[in-house]
């Protein structure tokens, strides 16, 4: 559940990048799209190209009033915006109206514990090296170097191996649910399939400041 954390006027300025995925929702939930940030006309209209939708069965139409959610810092962003323009070619665009108001919510029941942790992450037959920098409960924030792109991963099961004492690992199971490209390396939101108490017991003594 998304807890509502308060809200702030950005209509002169929308801080956000072009590039982020945004999550468009029609009030058919059985018309929920995902999308791309490519431009803004700042206090006037955003631009954003369509990455799954069929528009010959079931078209987003100008005037269609639209929830807009995105992720940002690990705090999801939403605001209303209704469709201006629809284009087609050369690409899937949608003109939206620029929000007058953003709401901010926080989407962690549990705040997270920094910690800098050597991970080997497995994705399908793949084993990519990385650092865990913040952690709890729940799920991690792991930031891997030479990564494939991110879109190629979507939510895809992982598993990750945590060294320690002399030759012991510890391995965790969980799903990747959100990830973001940051110059040369990949960030992953990673949720944590249930924890033995094994795997909590290790996981405390790896990061003392961590409360499970």
């Amino acid at each position: 559940m998304i807890k509502k954390t308060g809200q702030f006027n950005r209509s002169q300025r929308l801080f956000i990048e072009l590039g982020t995925a945004l999550l468009l929702e029609p009030e058919d939930p059985d018309r929920v799209v995902s999308s791309e940030l490519i431009g803004m006309q700042v206090g006037k209209y955003l631009i954003v190209q369509i990455a799954d939708h069929n528009l010959e069965t079931n078209p987003l139409l100008p005037g269609e009033l639209l929830g807009v959610k995105y992720i940002l810092s690990d705090d999801v962003f939403c605001f209303e915006s209704r469709i201006i323009r629809t284009l087609q070619d050369p690409d899937d665009l949608l003109f939206l109206e620029y929000p007058k108001t953003v709401e901010s919510c926080n989407i962690r029941a549990q705040k997270r514990v920094d910690c800098f942790l050597p991970v080997r992450m497995r994705v399908g037959e793949s084993w990519l090296k990385g650092v865990i920098v913040n952690i709890n409960k729940n799920g991690c924030l792991c930031m891997v170097d030479n990564s494939p792109s991110p879109q190629s991963f979507g939510t895809t099961p992982v598993t990750l191996q945590l060294p320690y004492g002399q030759f012991e690992n510890l391995s965790i199971k969980g799903e990747i649910k959100n990830s973001r490209q940051e110059g040369g390396h990949t960030r992953f939101g990673i949720l944590f399939n249930n924890l033995g108490n094994y795997s909590k017991k290790v996981m405390t003594t790896l990061v003392p400041a961590l409360k499970l």
